[in-house]
């Protein structure tokens, strides 16, 4: 286990193994709910078990990315305010709602800036 340096006032009473073994499980537990497994949190139906699905897109001007993520490449091209059907969803940097890969093939948007219809 990993040794971490708390402050006079943050460290826990009791280090015993046991207590350490529970910490780190809690943070396995919010890692694989929130960042790993490739799941995506439910956002208004928006995942793979429901993919075709139509999203309303209202931001100006959103980026198309090659991948599921802010660090992935843009592809230079935007989205415009519409309608628009995506056909699988993935998890990735920059997007609470995960990322929805365009039936176009055009590339994947950020969910959180569209609702689906």
């Amino acid at each position: 286990m990993q040794d971490v340096v708390y402050g006079t006032y943050e460290k826990p009473t009791d280090q015993s193994e046991a207590v350490q073994v529970k910490r780190a499980g809690y943070g396995e537990g919010y890692y694989k709910k929130y960042v790993g497994g490739g799941s995506v949190p439910s956002s208004g139906g928006m995942t793979n078990s429901d993919c075709p699905f139509l999203v309303r897109v209202t931001a100006k001007d959103l980026r198309i990315r090659k991948g599921n993520g802010t660090d992935t490449a843009w592809t230079g091209k935007y989205v415009p305010p519409g309608v628009y059907t995506i056909v699988e969803v993935k998890a990735g940097k920059g997007s609470n709602a995960g990322w929805g890969r365009l039936k176009s093939g055009a590339g994947w948007i950020a969910l959180s800036y569209a609702k689906r219809v």
